[in-house]
């Protein structure tokens, strides 16, 4: 596969130009803010922004049987329960890396010899500019779990085509999980992993138990 992006991936037209920007709301998690700002088609415009102070990190932690561990936990926002990878916020004065190691750690009791980047990706552009990395980790080994106040964590390992069914069939919704579900198995069907790494993806078929 070629680095360099293909020509029909060029910007076209012309972008948000901002006259002024007003904070509405500020907090230790987001700020939002309010742009005057003229669209790329001429028209003026008012424009709200959701600023993420952390940036985002997910992990899947691919064990030795082809099994992945997820969390399991309930979200405020739609009141709902969700299996999602270990994912958390990193401060800007923390490595992407090292705050997936600490995620890791922290909600299912990890630690990793492979740590390896395969996704980024824009949560929700429209509005918010949160910037998301998915890890593959490998080489993995049982510490103590560390999960903050607020988190009331279940934990369980599941074959990873099982977590991509579910994923495709729409019961796990999370979008950084479903992104880096899709996306590991695209590096193994299309030989971006060693083929121990592919058998594992692609071949286990039994639940394990946490």
């Amino acid at each position: 596969m070629s680095d360099e992006a293909p020509s029909w991936m060029k910007p076209h037209g012309r972008n948000w130009q901002v006259r002024s920007r007003k904070t509405l709301q500020e907090n230790p998690w987001f700020q939002l803010s309010a742009s005057e700002a003229t669209a790329p088609t001429g028209v003026d415009a008012t424009y709200y922004l959701i600023h993420f102070v952390n940036s985002a990190v997910g992990v899947i932690p691919l064990h030795d049987d082809g099994t992945i561990s997820l969390v399991g936990q309930w979200r405020f926002p739609f009141n709902a329960y969700s299996w999602e990878l270990p994912e958390g916020g990193v401060p800007a004065d923390e490595a992407p890396m090292e705050g997936a190691k600490r995620e890791l750690r922290e909600e299912v009791g990890l630690v990793a010899e492979n740590l390896r980047q395969i996704l980024t990706l824009q949560t929700s552009n429209a509005s918010v500019d949160e910037v998301a990395r998915v890890f593959l980790a490998t080489g993995l080994s049982a510490v103590e779990t560390e999960p903050d106040d607020t988190e009331d964590l279940a934990t369980v390992r599941v074959p990873f085509q099982e977590a991509l069914a579910q994923a495709n069939a729409g019961r796990i919704q999370d979008a950084m999980t479903v992104a880096g579900l899709l996306r590991l198995h695209h590096m193994a069907i299309t030989g971006e992993l060693d083929g121990a790494l592919t058998r594992l993806v692609l071949g286990s078929s039994k639940v394990e138990p946490s």
